[in-house]
């Protein structure tokens, strides 16, 4: 069996909120977390929704990292996604870090 996750969404703010810079490959797993609201690993069509407004942007990439279109994400098809975008576009910029950084705060005031 799995132990549960004791990453809460106060504990990523926290490491967010401490670090002096992050780079969007340490943002983008936790926007997953933010984004599965009952911490089991996959996030739904239902948790999408949730925060389909506070994603912008990163809702849309998040609902098309639903690779094998079982209507659940997997930690593992958003880290493909990410290595995807980065090999398509590069290395993403201030704008795209800071972006990440306000959908987590929007995400964090919504819960």
């Amino acid at each position: 069996l799995d132990s549960p996750r004791t990453t809460t969404p106060s504990h990523i703010y926290l490491i967010m909120s401490e670090a002096k810079e992050l780079d969007l490959s340490s943002i983008w797993p936790l926007i997953f977390d933010a984004f599965d609201a009952n911490g089991d690993g996959t996030v739904s069509r239902q948790e999408l929704a949730k925060f389909w407004k506070e994603g912008g942007t990163i809702s849309h990439v998040l609902a098309g990292s639903d690779f094998d279109k079982d209507g659940q994400i997997t930690k593992e098809e958003w880290t493909k996604q990410y290595e995807l975008l980065i090999k398509k576009f590069g290395k993403p910029g201030a704008g795209a870090i800071k972006e990440a950084k306000a959908v987590l705060e929007k995400i964090k005031a919504k819960k």
